[in-house]
C-alpha cells in the first residue's frame, strides 16, 4: 500500500474517531443537563394569604356580636350590604347591627356600626365616608336610638389588638385620630364582654 493511501486511510479514521467523540460528548452533556435539571428544585414563593375587605368586615361584625351576652341582648337587625348594578336595599345605609337590650322591665334598642382596620393610617382611622356618616346620623335621629361605632385595629378581624367603642354623637368627621380613639379604648379586651348602660346610654 502506497504512503499516500496510508495517509488517506489514517485521515479517514481520525475524522471518524473525531466525529464519534463529538457525538458522544453531545450525548453526555445532554444527559448531564437533564440530570441537573431534575436535581434542581425551583423554590416556590409563598404567596401570603389575602383576605378580602368584605370578609374582614363580616368577621369583625361576628366578633362584636359575640361580645354580647345572649341573656341580655338579641339581634333586631343585621344588614347584609348586598347590591347589584348600583341597586341596594335602603337598609344597607343603616348601621351594621341593631341590638335589643332587655333586663327585667327594661327594654331598649341601640345600633352599632362596625369597622375593622389592619393598621392606623396617618396616625388615625378613616372609618367611613362623609355620606355614610350623614346616613348614620339620620338613622339615629329617625329611629331615636343610640348609635355607636365599634372600631377594631390591628391583629385579626376575628381578634383585633385594640377595640374602641365610640358614641356617634361624639364623632364629628369620617376620620378619627389616635388621641381621640384612646378615650374610648376597651380595656381587658380578651376577658370582658360589652354591656349597655341604659341609664347613661353608654356602651361599655
Amino acid at each position: 500500500m502506497t504512503p499516500v493511501k496510508n495517509k488517506m486511510i489514517l485521515s479517514i479514521v481520525l475524522i471518524f474517531v473525531g466525529v464519534s467523540m463529538t457525538i458522544l460528548g453531545i450525548v453526555f452533556l445532554s444527559r448531564s443537563s437533564e440530570k441537573i435539571s431534575e436535581d434542581i428544585v425551583t423554590p416556590t414563593k409563598e404567596i401570603p394569604e389575602t383576605i378580602p375587605d368584605k370578609q374582614k368586615g363580616d368577621d369583625f361584625e361576628k366578633y362584636i356580636v359575640q361580645k354580647f351576652s345572649k341573656i341580655y341582648f338579641s339581634i333586631v337587625e343585621w344588614t347584609g350590604d348586598k347590591y347589584v348594578d348600583g341597586m341596594y336595599a335602603k337598609s344597607n345605609t343603616n348601621p351594621d347591627l341593631t341590638l335589643r337590650f332587655k333586663m327585667k322591665d327594661i327594654e331598649t334598642d341601640f345600633a352599632i356600626e362596625c369597622k375593622y382596620r389592619s393598621d392606623y393610617y396617618k396616625n388615625g382611622v378613616e372609618w367611613c365616608t362623609e355620606q355614610q356618616l350623614q346616613n348614620y346620623k339620620t338613622f339615629a335621629k329617625d329611629k331615636e336610638i343610640g348609635v355607636f361605632v365599634a372600631i377594631g385595629v390591628g391583629g385579626l378581624a376575628t381578634a383585633p389588638e385594640e377595640l374602641f367603642i365610640i358614641p356617634l354623637t361624639e364623632i364629628t368627621g369620617n376620620f378619627v385620630n389616635k388621641s381621640f380613639l384612646n378615650q374610648y379604648k376597651k380595656e381587658k379586651l380578651k376577658d370582658s364582654n360589652l354591656f349597655y348602660d341604659y341609664q347613661s346610654g353608654r356602651l361599655k
